[in-house]
């Protein structure tokens, strides 16, 4: 079935798995896993071996890198827009298109179908599933209310600090990126700032911050000023670090008097979580395959009436009426397609190919 195409992403094994990382100069990223609904199931063991996160660690990765002074809120944010971009894009469709419950987007799998099975060579050129999506989005993104963007769902993307680590875990943080969708899923990265001293002057910027802890002692240091920007540099590097004994600091402070209890009852729950996951891990590649057929049966839901030709006749219902059917019911899938189809379709194809 050619909706596969759609899944975007997807695939009996993926090349991500837990443990999978990658880095650019400053900062290394892995995947520790999914959690769905705050737990271990098909679902997440579905999203940990059959979806490639790749594209999505890269995007975290140029976030790194346009956030300015390594700000965790900035990269944060930074990362936060791009996923949202990135969400409506033909690799990201896959992913978004998984989370969502197939009434909210049955709108756009329909066009995708109809459009797919309709394609005009003549004006449209060589046939792939791209061009068909951004020919759906750029009409779907031309009608008010109806905008890809719509589509997407709650989430949040945030760090936090390895506080149960030691010094192996000084440099490294937690990254949750959370979707708050047809469920809460919960994708769980790490993602470690290296240390980088290339030359002498890092070395001595980096003994020389130190002790400095307002960024704006800097200023008081008798240095050049060529040299001010290294320095500057290297503050922001210790306080990435600073900031995870700080918060150990307050865990542990917590944690006093309550350490025999609270050992006793996290042992339990670890020995009862342990039992769930080892249950969970048997036939792992018959539940992968369980998983990916149903996020191939959620792309492929009621296009085959659209191939059968079984939506033929709402199709070519007068326009005024279609246009008055909308007006009336806007979550009419019928008549938002006959007014798709009749006055956006030759524009929106026109449009992609010659803007």
């Amino acid at each position: 079935m050619f909706m596969e195409a759609f899944a975007t992403g997807f695939s009996m094994s993926s090349d991500t798995k837990p443990g999978f990382c990658i880095e650019n100069e400053n900062y290394k990223i892995g995947l520790e896993g999914v959690l769905c609904d705050q737990t271990k199931n098909i679902v997440s063991r579905g999203f940990e071996n059959c979806y490639s996160w790749r594209e999505v660690m890269e995007l975290i990765l140029d976030a790194t890198e346009e956030a300015a002074a390594d700000n965790l809120i900035d990269i944060e944010e930074a990362a936060e827009d791009a996923m949202r971009e990135w969400l409506v894009t033909f690799k990201g469709w896959g992913l978004l298109s998984s989370i969502l419950d197939s009434k909210i987007h049955r709108h756009v799998v329909l066009s995708l179908a109809y459009t797919s099975s309709n394609w005009d060579m003549d004006t449209g050129g060589e046939f792939t599933e791209e061009k068909v999506f951004d020919t759906v989005k750029y009409v779907y993104d031309n009608i008010p209310g109806k905008e890809l963007h719509s589509l997407v769902p709650k989430f949040g993307i945030w760090f936090e600090e390895i506080v149960e680590g030691g010094e192996n875990e000084e440099r490294k943080k937690n990254f949750t990126l959370f979707f708050n969708a047809k469920w809460a899923l919960e994708v769980k990265f790490v993602i470690e700032k290296k240390r980088v001293n290339n030359s002498l002057l890092d070395l001595a910027a980096e003994a020389a911050v130190k002790d400095i802890m307002i960024e704006e002692d800097i200023d008081e240091l008798d240095i050049p000023e060529t040299l001010f920007e290294v320095v500057r540099d290297k503050f922001c590097d210790a306080e990435w670090v600073r900031s995870f004994w700080s918060a150990k600091l307050e865990v542990d402070k917590e944690k006093e008097g309550s350490d025999v209890a609270g050992g006793n009852l996290d042992k339990d729950d670890g020995e009862v979580h342990q039992l769930n996951v080892d249950n969970i891990g048997v036939d792992d590649e018959v539940h992968n395959e369980e998983f990916l057929a149903s996020v191939i049966d959620e792309l492929s839901s009621d296009v085959e009436h659209v191939l059968d030709g079984d939506l033929e006749p709402d199709f070519h219902e007068d326009v005024s009426n279609n246009v008055e059917q909308e007006v009336k019911n806007i979550h009419g899938i019928d008549g938002l397609l006959s007014i798709w189809v009749f006055i956006f379709m030759i524009l929106g194809i026109v449009a992609y190919i010659w803007c």
